[in-house]
């Protein structure tokens, strides 16, 4: 099957470089001596869990190849501060290795909004089963079939809990509540089942907007909340621990097809163990920053989630039907 590009604004991106000359991207990084250069960005800082799990892919790929094969990594939004952003740069050819939250690839690929179900998974154990069997090949499988994109991993970013402005212990708590939640229709949807406002902010606009009062609260992980500084506004976190986080890894074709099958090779072992490394990191560095948050003050409560689960049933319902997933998601409740 010819693959198709998934994301909005490709067409019109293709067509610009290709008049301005630039339509030759799939050698563009490839010098004639056979070596490459990769760009890696994230819109994360140089201490995230992606930044770790670049850094080992850098480390490993550099080795493998005797440095005929090269990796720059650009953190803190310098390259897009905001997961559309690379995504959109990587289909220009301006970004060779991205990380993003399924969400950004439903307008090609609906089956990825499968993972933005809230309360899909109990634990990181049951999380990690799932992707790395059936269904996280079958979803990857799809995504390849229908994109110009190459999956290289499932990583992730931690538990997404709620914090902002007071505390909720129950959906009734977020009524009205202006909530900055991920683009998704099905994270979008969530919200709106609590009775919350769902609101769409860049990440790098997050801390402005908390300060500005644009947005009440917001819903994020440990990681994420402690080292974009948004506790020192935002002090109140609820572990509504609605998302067991997942997030792709992935390049273009263009990029893998490029190198020779040698190259090819120590990609896909520096793939492998960025994943480990990124998936390491991202619990160390919760479990780190929650401690340093609550050594600042920030108050953080725990609460029953089995209301919140049930506000979203029908939520889950509706969408696995939508999606015609039943069986994949009937295969994530035997794995529980």
């Amino acid at each position: 099957m010819k693959k198709r590009l998934g994301v909005i604004f490709s067409a019109l991106i293709l067509s610009v470089m290709t008049a301005c000359g630039g339509g030759d991207t799939e050698n563009s990084n490839a010098a004639e001596n056979g070596s490459v250069n990769l760009i890696a960005a994230t819109q994360l800082n140089s201490d995230s869990a992606f930044a770790t799990g670049f850094e080992k892919f850098k480390e490993v790929i550099e080795s493998e190849t005797d440095g005929d094969v090269t990796v720059e990594i650009h953190t803190d939004g310098a390259l897009g501060g905001n997961e559309d952003e690379l995504v959109q740069n990587l289909e220009s050819g301006s970004v060779d290795l991205v990380v993003a939250s399924p969400g950004f690839m439903t307008q090609a690929v609906q089956d990825v909004d499968f993972f933005a179900l809230p309360y899909l998974f109990e634990s990181r154990d049951h999380w990690k089963k799932v992707v790395d069997g059936e269904v996280g090949e079958t979803i990857f499988n799809r995504i390849e079939e229908n994109t110009s994109f190459k999956m290289l991993g499932y990583w992730s970013a931690g538990v997404r809990n709620y914090y902002g402005f007071k505390p909720v212990e129950k959906p009734e708590d977020l009524k009205g509540v202006k909530v900055r939640v991920q683009n998704s229709p099905v994270v979008q949807d969530t919200w709106k089942a609590f009775g919350a406002q769902p609101a769409n902010v860049a990440w790098n606009e997050m801390y402005q907007a908390l300060q500005n009062k644009v947005i009440d609260a917001a819903e994020n992980d440990f990681t994420n909340i402690y080292q974009a500084s948004h506790y020192e506004l935002a002090d109140y976190i609820s572990e509504t621990e609605h998302d067991f986080t997942t997030r792709l890894f992935f390049t273009a074709d263009r990029v893998y097809d490029q190198l020779n099958d040698e190259q090819k090779a120590a990609f896909d072992k520096a793939a492998k163990e960025a994943t480990k490394a990124a998936l390491e990191a991202d619990d160390k560095l919760a479990e780190e920053s929650l401690k340093a948050m609550e050594e600042q003050g920030v108050k953080v409560n725990e609460v029953d989630k089995q209301p919140f689960i049930d506000a979203t049933e029908q939520i889950r319902k509706d969408a696995v039907k939508k999606l015609g997933m039943e069986d994949l998601y009937q295969k994530v409740q035997e794995l529980k």
